[in-house]
C-alpha cells in the first residue's frame, strides 16, 4: 500500500534539478493505481547509451560515418552516370538498392544492422522494471528506433509499434534494373535477420543479400525510408492494430486512462514527439518527456499550450532520468 504521495519531493535530492521528478512519479502512480495504462514512446536518444550511433545531430547535420557512406555511394552513382545524393533525404531512398549502387547501399545498412546488434544498456533495464511494476499487460511501446532493443523484454513483441520498421527483418527491395520510382517488392514476406545472417554480414563486407523469392532483386531492411513505395507494411499494420486495441481497452466514456512517457525523441523527424503530445493530451495521466536538451524538452512541437498538471519535462539523458523515476517510485 502507498502511505503518501507527497513524500518523493523531499526524497529526490539532486534529481530534482532535472525537473519535477516527483510530479512525474505521482502521475505514474496515479495511472497505475487507477487501473490505467502506460504508453512508452522512444526515439534515437533512448539507444545512445547502448552504443547505437545516431547518424545526424539535433540540427540535422550528418555524422562523419554517414558522410563516408554517402561519399562512396555518390562515387558509384557517378560511375553509373547518375546524379549524386545531397544528403540523407536523397540517399536513404528505395532507389539506393538498384544494382548500380546496391553494394554501397548495403555497406551503409550493414553498418546500421551490426551496430544495432548490442546488449541494451541500463536505461532499457529501468524501462523493463517500470513495465513490470506497472503490469506488463498494461504497457505498450511505440518507437521510431529500428534497432529492436525493445524486444528483449519477454512478451514485448506483442506490445510494440515500430513506426519506421525494424533492422531485425529484411524484405525484397523490388530494385530490378530499369525499375521506376514506383518499384514494388515481389512478395509481402519478410525474413528475420538471424544469427546466420549477421555472421555473413560480418564475414563478407561486400556481400549483397539477394531476395530468396525472386532472385532478381537484392534484399533490404524492412525499414521505412524516404519516398518509400516499396516498404512491406504487413508487420507494421499488425502492430498498429494491436496498439489501437490497447488504447480501446483503456478508453471509457469518461476518460482515456493512460499516462505517456517519452524518451529521447528528436525534432528533425518529429514523429514520436507529435505522437507523444497527442496521446498525452488525450490521456488522463498527461505526458512525461525526457530529453537532454532543455529547449527541446520544454518546447511543444505541435501543441500551442501545455495543460497545467499534465506535463513534466525532465532535462536529462535517459539513464539519469529513468533512474531518478525508479528511485522516486520506490519511495511512494
Amino acid at each position: 500500500a502507498v502511505q503518501g504521495v507527497a513524500q518523493p519531493a523531499a526524497a529526490m535530492g539532486d534529481a530534482a534539478a532535472i525537473g519535477d521528478v516527483a510530479g512525474a512519479c505521482l502521475a505514474l502512480w496515479r495511472a497505475r493505481n487507477e487501473g490505467g495504462g502506460l504508453i512508452l514512446l522512444t526515439g534515437a536518444g533512448m539507444s545512445v547509451c547502448s552504443g547505437v550511433p545516431v547518424f545526424r545531430g539535433a540540427d540535422g547535420s550528418m555524422s562523419p560515418d554517414f558522410l563516408r557512406f554517402l561519399g562512396a555511394y555518390n562515387a558509384a552513382r557517378k560511375r553509373a552516370g547518375l546524379p549524386g545524393a545531397d544528403d540523407w533525404f536523397s540517399f536513404s531512398v528505395p532507389q539506393m538498392f538498384m544494382p548500380e549502387t546496391a553494394r554501397e547501399a548495403w555497406a551503409y545498412w550493414r553498418w546500421r544492422v551490426l551496430r544495432a546488434a548490442v546488449q541494451p544498456a541500463s536505461d532499457y533495464g529501468h524501462l523493463a522494471r517500470l513495465a513490470a511494476w506497472f503490469g506488463d499487460e498494461r504497457v505498450f511501446v511505440q518507437t521510431s528506433n529500428c534497432d529492436g532493443l525493445h524486444t528483449v523484454r519477454p512478451g514485448s513483441e506483442q506490445a510494440l509499434l515500430e513506426i519506421h520498421g525494424s533492422l531485425s527483418r529484411v524484405q525484397c527491395s523490388g530494385a530490378v534494373r530499369g525499375a521506376s520510382a514506383g518499384m514494388r517488392p515481389c512478395t509481402e514476406e519478410t525474413w528475420p535477420v538471424d544469427a546466420a545472417f549477421l555472421t555473413r554480414l560480418r564475414a563478407e563486407p561486400d556481400w549483397v543479400p539477394m531476395c530468396p523469392a525472386c532472385g532478381a532483386c537484392c534484399l533490404r531492411p524492412n525499414v521505412m525510408i524516404f519516398g518509400d513505395g516499396a516498404f512491406v507494411s504487413s508487420v507494421l499494420e499488425q502492430q498498429r492494430q494491436r496498439m489501437r486495441a490497447f488504447e480501446d481497452s483503456l478508453t471509457s466514456p469518461e476518460q482515456r486512462n493512460w499516462v505517456v512517457l517519452e524518451v529521447g525523441a528528436g525534432t528533425v523527424v518529429p514523429s514520436i514527439r507529435c505522437a507523444a503530445e497527442e496521446l498525452g493530451e488525450q490521456g488522463s495521466g498527461g505526458l512525461i518527456r525526457v530529453n537532454p536538451s532543455r529547449q527541446e524538452c520544454e518546447a511543444m512541437h505541435n501543441r500551442t499550450t501545455q495543460v497545467e498538471g499534465k506535463y513534466w519535462p525532465l532535462v536529462a539523458r535517459s539513464t539519469e532520468a529513468l533512474a531518478a523515476i525508479a528511485k522516486g517510485l520506490c519511495q511512494l
